[in-house]
């Protein structure tokens, strides 16, 4: 599904604003491995995955660290980039051939102003991104690795054909080894 597709699903836009998305979009193909945006890097846009699957990464003690992964027809970006221009923590790579929509945020915080259906899209974006890092805390506090894992499958089984287990034990917070144990057990 194209990100115009998506907006008429998920917030009902209507026909001005689908013209209005369109016309600052643009849809760029990405190889499996491609950085998109590195950590450091000052961010002025949001990403829209049509197909393929990505993910947010930081390094710790010169350690790649898996922190998120994205689906097809999901938002990501840097929000604290983005809403406050300052570099962000994290980078973003491509895990799959991927098709992402690109969308600069200024034009859409300058419409937001006067654009009530804009303002609650930002809104929704944001509460939605909240939510999701919220119950990735609670996971990483109170869950076993083990119940992470099943999570993690349960939400999204398609992930772990894309996914190297290196990628996945990362953002499980544990390492290949006690992956392919709890991967064993039935």
């Amino acid at each position: 599904m194209n990100l115009i597709n998506y907006l008429k699903q998920e917030y009902k836009i209507g026909e001005e604003l689908e013209i209005f998305f369109d016309s600052i979009t643009e849809t760029k193909q990405y190889q499996k491995g491609d950085i998109i945006f590195e950590p450091g890097s000052y961010l002025r846009h949001i990403y829209f995955i049509e197909d393929g699957f990505a993910r947010i990464f930081y390094f710790k003690n010169k350690k790649d660290v898996t922190h998120y992964f994205f689906a097809p027809q999901t938002l990501s970006t840097a929000v604290e980039s983005v809403m406050y221009h300052k570099p962000s923590y994290v980078g973003f790579q491509a895990l799959a051939p991927s098709r992402i929509t690109i969308l600069p945020f200024a034009p859409i915080k300058e419409l937001a102003e006067t654009d009530i259906t804009v303002n609650q899209i930002i809104q929704k974006i944001l509460l939605d991104m909240l939510i999701a890092f919220s119950k990735r805390f609670y996971r990483s506090q109170f869950e076993t690795a083990h119940e992470r894992y099943h999570s993690l499958i349960a939400e999204n089984p398609e992930l772990f054909q894309h996914v190297s287990l290196g990628h996945i034990a990362s953002y499980l917070g544990i390492s290949q080894q006690t992956l392919s144990v709890i991967r064993g057990m039935k």
